[in-house]
């Protein structure tokens, strides 16, 4: 898994550029300025995280409904059989019938943790120094993009809809010189001020050059 929430060894702390204060990045943190306890694997010495990025947590919400009622399916079976013919005639042995159930919760229970780590590992980190993109597919296949901060020409963001309004999240688009990758970060919190951030990286990036 992406080595991304290990606690950095040089704690001393340091002016954040964009505020005068660190926070504890929380469990199910998904947006947190100049965060304290994590680190990435290829983090320098002096690179210090400013922004860290996760879909808000409000993106999850279909498939808990969709694992909750996978899981009361069963119960669900069992209230309801008598009202049915066709399932009452249906005599399984009870040994059979506990491991058919074993394994279908089984198959429940990946279902909701797959979708859960990939919501927990997708990440977008930004440094002093650079933007880090960790996409998590499954749990052998991940991938990090960098770029420095000096490659981003432009950064914006879009929040369309009532959902995103209201619950304060949107899409923020980090375009980047040359052939490199374009960045994103979908579905986080807070998209504008994310992108105020960034954008003021940027303008303090091109000034020092």
């Amino acid at each position: 898994m992406p080595d991304i929430f290990v606690k950095p060894e040089n704690t001393k702390s340091e002016t954040p550029l964009s505020a005068n204060h660190s926070y504890n990045v929380r469990m199910l943190s998904a947006f947190c300025e100049n965060p304290i306890g994590i680190a990435f694997a290829e983090q320098a010495s002096d690179e210090k995280i400013l922004l860290f990025l996760r879909r808000h947590f409000i993106t999850n919400l279909l498939w808990i409904l969709i694992s909750v009622a996978l899981l009361l399916i069963p119960m669900l079976f069992l209230i309801f059989r008598s009202e049915f013919q066709f399932l009452g005639t249906i005599n399984l042995p009870l040994r059979f019938t506990l491991i058919l159930l074993s394994f279908y919760y089984l198959a429940v229970f990946a279902y909701a943790f797959i979708n859960f780590l990939s919501w927990f590992y997708n990440v977008f980190i930004v440094t002093q120094k650079r933007i880090v993109d960790i996409d998590y597919s499954n749990i052998v296949i991940h991938n990090v993009a960098f770029t420095k901060l000096s490659h981003v020409q432009d950064v914006n963001y879009d929040q369309i809809g009532f959902i995103r309004s209201l619950f304060n999240y949107g899409d923020v688009f980090v375009q980047t010189a040359g052939n490199e990758l374009s960045f994103e970060a979908l579905s986080v919190p807070q998209p504008r001020r994310a992108a105020h951030i960034i954008g003021d990286l940027i303008g303090k990036d091109a000034h020092k050059a």
